[in-house]
């Protein structure tokens, strides 16, 4: 592999000792230790930055001292992301090695990460990580997934783009770390990529801040999101470079509690995550609509809960393809929670459910504005650990308050001016589609506070929509093709629009 010279840093890979032990076919041979010694040495500013990144948890201090942390073995103390982010290389080992009791000794038996599964990680990842390159890269993207959670960051991006005339839009961490990405400099390890590496690396960074994988696995997002995998047909392996840092991510996002083993990656998220892989591939190969696509999640969910005893549901009716939609974002694996779902959702009183019906079924095509209820999955997998000791009714009514709340946000979701022209538009083709993000975390803070279960219409009813943010994402020549016209905001780096992407990446699966 040849030696990085480019712009994005100064260091050498001659300086690296892990770029060395790469080069050498020997980074899954060495010592732990010694692999943890040389990611310190190999990436200092990096995992500075992590030091300062907050964990999106509870109990970001709560880990299991069963052996040390990573971050306790190479800092002496517990750094939360950096224990997240270093229990996903370890997790990278384990998968490649075929160490499936350890990568497993963290799950609870009834939802292991069965062996197939196990051995089709393996495979995937061996026959993908077939040279020192490639290697490189995903450590690389792995080390680096998480930098735009350094409240610093943003700041220093914000100076640099102040210099050269530019600004920055609000953004979450996906898209700031694109951003950051693009800055000579800015990022110092992306000096050990040659300039084929960098171009992949950056355009994986482009489809995180455009898709996020977790929110597909989980419907929360909308088919449009999607739209940025066309872009990706004959770059294949840029796909599935992201396709496995994020698989890694999610493997390790309880790193700062347990990090001898992978406490997330159980059977039910590997499934949701090979299906998110399968639709990704209808796409880039096939040109599968993205509708079609984003059914294939659905149905998938569906089929699942078929094979409980739970009825079927058509994605072709609108009723049906909602409460999928609420099933997957609830990431119901059992007929007993699919029934107390459809049974919330038939009690939702109209217009109310007519509202939910519809704002779940918009994709955010041409003439469309969507709606992106993110932090939804954390939301309702919290108000049934909130509610886990009452009884089915009660169950019941807190999620019909639930379902509640989010017809209320699609229903005062803002329209947004875009181009002088307010959506939908008066002429077809004339405006492309616009996703609004709403913010839910907010609803997690009102569901966990005290009495929530006793009342929860109380709680929700009254409570304000979250602030809509609209994502101006990247518009593909597909997108332009339909017609639609240039993108507002603030420019970016490279007189790119500045973009909101999609959430942070898998947090939902991951908390």
């Amino acid at each position: 592999m040849g030696h990085a010279h480019s712009k994005t840093g100064t260091r050498q890979t001659e300086t690296a000792a892990l770029v060395r032990t790469i080069q050498r076919n020997q980074f899954f041979t060495i010592d732990e230790s010694q692999l943890l010694r040389e990611v310190h040495e190999g990436f200092g500013p990096e995992l500075e930055r992590l030091k300062h990144a907050a964990v999106q948890e509870s109990h970001a201090n709560g880990h299991s001292e069963i052996v040390q942390s990573p971050s306790s073995r190479i800092f002496g103390r517990e750094y939360g992301e950096v224990n997240r982010t270093l229990t996903g290389l370890l997790c990278l080992r384990w998968i490649y090695n075929d160490e499936y009791d350890i990568f497993t000794a963290c799950q609870p038996a009834s939802r292991r990460l069965c062996r197939q599964s196990f051995a089709w990680l393996r495979d995937h990842f061996r026959g993908h990580l077939q040279t020192p390159e490639a290697i490189l890269l995903l450590v690389v993207s792995m080390i680096i997934n998480d930098l735009g959670k350094d409240p610093n960051l943003k700041r220093d991006v914000a100076a640099h783009l102040t210099q050269t005339g530019g600004s920055i839009a609000d953004q979450n961490h996906d898209s700031l770390l694109y951003e950051a990405a693009v800055i000579p400099g800015m990022i110092p390890c992306l000096s050990y990529l040659d300039n084929s590496q960098q171009k992949d690396l950056i355009l994986g960074l482009e489809l995180g801040s455009e898709l996020n994988a977790g929110q597909l696995a989980q419907a929360e997002n909308v088919p449009i999101n999607l739209e940025f995998l066309r872009e990706l047909q004959g770059r294949e392996h840029a796909f599935e470079l992201k396709f496995m840092e994020q698989i890694l991510d999610v493997a390790g996002a309880r790193g700062h509690i347990n990090s001898n083993g992978s406490i997330n990656l159980i059977q039910p998220v590997f499934e949701a995550f090979k299906t998110v892989h399968d639709v990704s591939l209808e796409i880039i190969r096939k040109n599968m609509p993205l509708r079609d696509a984003y059914d294939l999640v659905l149905k998938r969910r569906g089929k699942l809960l078929v094979n409980t005893g739970f009825r079927n549901l058509n994605v072709d009716n609108d009723s049906d393809r909602a409460l999928l939609r609420l099933l997957t974002m609830g990431r119901t694996v059992e007929k007993d929670q699919a029934e107390l779902f459809a049974t919330a959702f038939e009690k939702l009183e109209e217009p109310k459910r007519h509202s939910l019906i519809a704002g779940l079924n918009v994709d955010g095509n041409v003439n469309e504005q969507a709606v992106l209820p993110y932090y939804m999955p954390a939301a309702i997998a919290n108000l049934l650990d909130k509610t886990r000791n009452c009884t089915a009714l009660e169950r019941q009514q807190a999620l019909t308050s639930l379902w509640r709340y989010l017809a209320k946000v699609f229903e005062q979701s803002p329209k947004v001016q875009f181009n002088g022209v307010t959506t939908p538009a008066d002429e077809p083709g004339s405006v492309p589609g616009i996703v609004i993000e709403h913010n839910m975390e907010k609803v997690l803070d009102v569901i966990n506070a005290e009495g929530f279960e006793a009342d929860p219409d109380a709680f929700l009813d009254g409570l304000e929509i979250p602030v809509g943010q609209q994502l101006l994402r990247r518009r593909t020549s597909h997108s332009l093709a339909s017609g639609g016209s240039s993108e507002g905001g603030s420019s970016g780096v490279g007189g790119k629009p500045s973009r909101t992407g999609t959430g942070l990446s898998a947090l939902s699966i991951k908390e």
